[in-house]
C-alpha cells in the first residue's frame, strides 16, 4: 500500500486532480491519495467500462443506482422525476 508522509500529504486527488473535501487524510491513506470513487475506478472496477456497474456489486456505485431505479419503478414512480424533484429542492 501507497503510504505518504504527514509532509506528502495533500487534499488534491491523484487520479482527476480535484479537490477531496471528505476527510482527505484518510483519502491520503486508505485510497492512495484519491476520491473513494476514483480509487475504485482506478483499482477495482477493472476494465468495465467507467458509466456500468463492474463485478464488484458490494462497493461499485452503478449498482446502488441500478437497483434504487428498479425499485422505484417498481414503486410506479419515474427516476429521472424523482431526480429532478431532488434538483428542484436543492436549488441546482
Amino acid at each position: 500500500m501507497f503510504v505518504r508522509t504527514k509532509d506528502e500529504l495533500s487534499d488534491l486527488c491523484k487520479r482527476c486532480g480535484g479537490r477531496i473535501s471528505m476527510n482527505p487524510a484518510l483519502s491520503a491513506h486508505v485510497f492512495e491519495g484519491m476520491h473513494w470513487l476514483c480509487f475504485h475506478l482506478e483499482f477495482e472496477h477493472g476494465e468495465t467500462d467507467a458509466d456500468l456497474p463492474c463485478s464488484d456489486v458490494s462497493s461499485c456505485p452503478w449498482w446502488t443506482i441500478r437497483h434504487y431505479e428498479e425499485k422505484l419503478k417498481a414503486s410506479g414512480l419515474d427516476p429521472a422525476a424523482v431526480i429532478q424533484e431532488a434538483i428542484a429542492r436543492h436549488g441546482s
